[in-house]
């Protein structure tokens, strides 16, 4: 694999990207909005109105979780606050795929597949500039959207309880820097791989999408009280999602066929 080609396929990529004002929108819109309204529907309400979620019939599974007899104001934030973090793993998740299931099928509508194809570059030199052309500017969207996440939340808490309360930083690093890349690295390669066997980049998209159904198990896990989000579940998942992205590495350079890629589209 060769540096100086996977550098010049990711510029003209970012190029592509910068011109196509649905993937910009998509990802300035959507990381907004979960910093936005996440912090307005779960951590406002327990900082300013408590008594709504500290009632024993309400709360039990929280303190259970906790392993405290009872929930308090303070422990619930922590609950919650953890509770979104599949949300902003969700969004590498879903973020690249809208940008590699336009990489492949949008360039077969622009008629610029072609010279790439027969360009002198291997299978990993297009799949890995591709790939970090999609997931550079998912992560930044992800990670500015966490940290105004913390901001509001913190001004909250602040504004609230006269105090700043923060998410268990150990955990959201570990979502962040480390499952975020692998999971938006999953994505992007089934993106890559659907796209290159279809012509519509929906049915790409709708089709990856199905990364979301397990991600966000982990937050209906934790709000039902089946599975508590901490340091062990984020370190098992991180290995279990790694040795699953090494798979479909694997997977996409054997199904990434350049001569059936350009016959397919007519």
């Amino acid at each position: 694999m060769s540096i100086d080609k996977v550098n010049a396929i990711i510029g003209k990529e970012l190029d592509e990207i910068m011109k196509n004002k649905y993937i910009l929108g998509s990802l300035v819109a959507v990381p907004l909005l979960f910093s936005l309204l996440l912090p307005a529907s779960l951590i406002a309400p327990a900082v300013f109105y408590p008594e709504a979620y500290l009632d024993a019939n309400k709360t039990s599974y929280i303190a259970t979780a906790l392993g405290k007899s009872e929930a308090s104001q303070e422990a619930l934030i922590s609950f919650f606050m953890n509770a979104v973090i599949p949300f902003f793993m969700m969004l590498p998740a879903i973020l690249p795929t809208i940008v590699a299931s336009y990489s492949i099928i949008g360039e077969k509508k622009n008629r610029t597949l072609e010279p790439l194809l027969a360009a002198p570059v291997s299978v990993y030199d297009i799949l890995a500039g591709k790939a970090l052309s999609a997931i550079i500017p998912a992560l930044a969207a992800t990670w500015i959207s966490a940290i105004l996440f913390c901001v509001i939340t913190g001004a909250i808490t602040y504004t609230g309880l006269h105090r700043i309360i923060f998410p268990d930083i150990a955990v959201w690093l570990l979502g962040m820097l480390v499952l975020a890349p692998l999971l938006a690295f999953m994505g992007i390669m089934i993106a890559i791989i659907v796209s290159s066997r279809v012509n519509d980049p929906r049915v790409a998209q709708q089709i990856s999408a199905v990364l979301v159904v397990p991600i966000m198990s982990l937050f209906i896990g934790q709000m039902s009280g089946f599975v508590l989000i901490d340091l062990k579940v984020m370190v098992g998942a991180a290995m279990l999602i790694l040795v699953l992205d090494a798979v479909v590495l694997i997977l996409g350079k054997s199904m990434f066929d350049r001569e059936e890629i350009l016959t397919r589209w007519k």
